[in-house]
């Protein structure tokens, strides 16, 4: 009667997870109760922690190796089960020292790499020589970039089996991985080095022409810092907006060097008639150019300014850096903008009179 029983059960369950599932069945090997109260499995179910905890600890320490050998459907369960071990009054410090390896062994596939290293340095406090837990503490510190540490890792397992083969391999990996990682550190440093050089370079220059700007939040003061120093000329590139309210409308200038006039700019952009331009009278010569700042006016009464926008008239031959440097100009959110506006034009008229 043994042998076809025990044949029906191997043919019938050939995956090893179904097999577990079975065993679920079994009051004995249950890891949970069924949901219906019922007094005799619960009372069975308990003889699991009949025993010395020596006992019990072994037997969680066993299944959890068990649901370890059938593969990842199963690795949640074995770390329950050494879970289980590791929280009974077991006092042999082996059987605690295997079910933490084991558990970082599962962790380590699961790519849970901090509860690896958590259970490691708990084995290694148990036992300093052992070196399941150095290997496996490097190769948890390997994933996680921390080369320096998986290294000495690999040098503390070599001082207790300096032919262990797999340590080996492991410093071997990390040695190579160090360099990457030195390399990518020293080009990273390397660039932000010269970065912050660029930076004051730009810096001294925006003071040197006494520009000044102005950011309505610190995010927008690092989001447009679009402005660059040409260092062969040592000229300020700009981004620039060309503003016309009578249509609405806008030109984004992503390169006006300071050096440039706005005649320069007005005639490369009319070169043709702008498609909102229906009547075709927006030419160079025929447009003015403005730009905009806030004259503080006292409150009365009180100690705050309320700001008075006005405009002034900017000459077509004026460079753009003659123009940034006027007293009256602040660059806003770092991108100086302009108003363009028809000559003779009833709209110019009835614009202007709003900032008299």
């Amino acid at each position: 009667m043994l042998g076809p029983q025990k044949a029906k059960v191997d043919g019938g369950f050939g995956e090893g997870t179904d097999l577990l599932k079975e065993m679920n069945k079994i009051p004995l090997f249950m890891t949970e109760l069924p949901e219906e109260e019922n007094d005799t499995l619960a009372a069975l179910q308990s003889l699991i922690y009949d025993g010395p905890p020596e006992e019990v600890a072994e037997n969680f320490k066993n299944q959890g190796n068990e649901c370890f050998k059938v593969g990842k459907s199963q690795y949640k369960d074995a770390i329950n089960y050494y879970t289980k071990a590791l929280e009974t009054d077991c006092k042999d410090d082996k059987i605690i020292e295997a079910c933490l390896t084991n558990r970082a062994a599962v962790n380590l596939e699961l790519e849970n790499y901090r509860k690896v290293l958590i259970d490691c340095s708990k084995a290694l406090k148990l036992n300093p020589k052992n070196i399941k837990a150095y290997y496996r503490s490097v190769k948890a510190l390997y994933a996680l970039d921390r080369i320096e540490e998986a290294i000495d890792c690999c040098e503390h397992g070599l001082a207790i089996q300096p032919n262990n083969l797999a340590l080996q391999n492991e410093k071997e990996k990390c040695l190579k991985k160090k360099e990457v990682l030195d390399k990518k550190r020293k080009e990273k440093e390397e660039r932000e080095h010269k970065e912050r050089e660029s930076e004051e370079e730009l810096k001294r220059a925006i003071k040197e022409r006494n520009i000044r700007m102005e950011y309505s939040s610190s995010k927008a003061q690092t989001s447009l810092r679009s402005v660059r120093l040409d260092k062969q000329t040592n000229n300020l590139i700009w981004p620039v907006f060309f503003l016309y309210p009578e249509y609405k409308e806008s030109d984004f200038i992503e390169s006006f060097n300071e050096e440039s006039t706005f005649l320069d700019h007005l005639e490369v952009m009319f070169e043709q008639h702008a498609p909102w331009d229906n009547e075709k009278k927006y030419i160079p010569s025929q447009l003015l150019i403005y730009f905009e700042y806030n004259l503080p006016t006292p409150v009365v009464g009180g100690s705050d300014a309320v700001p008075t926008t006005k405009l002034v008239k900017v000459g077509k031959n004026c460079t753009l850096k003659e123009v940034l440097s006027h007293p009256k100009y602040v660059i806003k959110d770092g991108i100086p903008n302009f108003i363009i506006l028809l000559e003779k034009s009833k709209f110019k008229e009835e614009f202007l009179a709003k900032f008299k």
